[in-house]
Formats: structure tokens, sequence, C-alpha cells
């Protein structure tokens, strides 16, 4: 569930470390590992970078977030790995009890200027970490089972 409003409640170091281990561990092409995480509790920094995500003002209020990016020299290989990094990281963080969302996905050169990466990265997200401000209850909309799972074939109802 994407979460756009966190309480004021800073994130634990030990649990912040955890969710950025699960992307590291991520599985990666070729194990080539082409990402690379950046860190973000500081209030200011967090700010600027509400700014700079034109869809994700929400950054600022965050307790942390994390600048995913990825090698631009392998390709749809990094960007698959960083974005199954991401996913890691966002299960890892459910799991805690902390709420994120993936914001951005293109246009972030600024983003990835206000970070200090080298221009041989592409900057994918910024994933919002904190504890949601509200209870996360009640069912996902969601397209029905049948409707995107098939059975050896498509349109084939899976037994």
């Amino acid at each position: 569930m994407a979460v756009r409003q966190y309480q004021d409640k800073a994130v634990p170091d030990d649990v912040i470390r955890r969710i950025v281990e699960a992307g590291r561990l991520s599985a990666s092409g070729g194990n080539a590992q082409p990402w690379h995480f950046v860190v973000v509790r500081d209030r200011v920094s967090l700010h600027k970078l509400g700014s700079l995500v034109r869809t994700a003002p929400y950054i600022a209020n965050a307790a942390a977030a994390v600048v995913v990016a990825y090698e631009k020299e392998k390709g749809q290989i990094g960007l698959a790995d960083a974005a199954r990094a991401i996913q890691s990281m966002i299960l890892t963080a459910w799991g805690d009890g902390v709420g994120s969302n993936w914001t951005g996905f293109s246009s972030l050169d600024a983003v990835r200027a206000e970070v200090g990466l080298p221009d041989r990265y592409q900057v994918i997200a910024v994933l919002t970490l904190g504890y949601p401000a509200q209870r996360m209850i009640g069912k996902k909309k969601r397209k029905a089972f049948d409707e995107v799972v098939s059975g050896e074939r498509f349109g084939n109802r899976l037994s």
C-alpha cells in the first residue's frame, strides 16, 4: 500500500539498515549489482527532495528516503535490478510496520545531483519511508485473480 502521510516519528537506524540491506541482497542479473542507495534522513534534505520530485512533495514529511539509482551502462538489466531492489525494500519495510512509496521514476537528474551521485548513475526512484499517519486497513483495489492469471496458456483458468 502506498503511504503518503507519515507520523512525526523517526525510524530506528537498525530498521533503516535492514530495509536497505534487503535491497542490497536482491537478485541481480549476472550478479552485477548495478545499484546504489543513498539514505536521506536530514529534514532539510528531505524537504529539498520533496521539491525536486514533482509528484511527491510529501517526501518532505517522511522519516527517511532512499534514493535508488543504477549504473546507466547496464541499461534494462540495471533498471530491472533496481526495481527488484525497491520491491524488496518495500516489503521489508512493511514487515517492520514502516510505510513506503515509490516516487519519481523519470526526470530525476536534479535528485542525482542533490545527493552527489556521479553522472554514470540514473536515479529510478526516491523511496519514502516512515510510520503511516493512518491505520492501513481494508482491501486493495485489484483486478480479479482470473483476469490477470492464466494456467498453461493465456485465457485458461488456473486450477
